[in-house]
């Protein structure tokens, strides 16, 4: 008889203690996480130190693109570039810049006749991204990360 009752009272135990469990796992609600990450843009675009104070992410964008353009441009300018052939062309410059704002040169895509007529303008450029300041990286989900832009440099004669 008190077998029987161990018995019973074990069994109770049993399926009292499973619902008790079923009930706790049941209760938390599910989570959904956001695992689409869009690649191509990033929530802030590289910055030179004074477009930091600029509180619009368009206008910052803008500052970015003027103010690379201008060290670019007075870098070229310090060099004396000639030419046999009248030159009109756009010569299109891949830019990375780093998680940790150091900018550096991806690629050149030139002519063969501008590439002829100014051998040296691959080195200059090098040169020139040199003296680019420290930019505060490109932010992706509060996270510093690497981007590459594309410059276009239009060369006249």
């Amino acid at each position: 008889m008190v077998r029987k009752l161990f018995v019973q009272f074990f069994c109770a135990l049993l399926l009292v203690s499973c619902n008790y469990f079923e009930s706790k796992w049941n209760s938390e609600p599910i989570r959904e996480i956001d695992t689409v990450v869009d690649f191509n843009v990033v929530d802030a675009f590289p910055l030179f130190p004074n477009c930091k104070d600029i509180p619009s992410r368009d206008k910052q964008q803008i500052c970015f693109q003027l103010e690379i353009a201008q060290h670019i441009n007075a870098s070229l300018k310090k060099y004396t570039l000639n030419s046999n052939e009248f030159i009109n062309d756009t010569i299109l410059v891949k830019l990375k810049i780093d998680i940790l704002g150091k900018t550096s040169l991806s690629s050149i895509e030139i002519s063969e006749i501008t590439k002829n007529q100014f051998p040296e303008f691959d080195s200059i450029l090098k040169l020139s991204l040199q003296n680019l300041p420290i930019l505060q990286p490109a932010i992706k989900r509060n996270m510093p990360v690497a981007t590459e832009f594309t410059l276009p440099i239009v060369v006249k004669n």
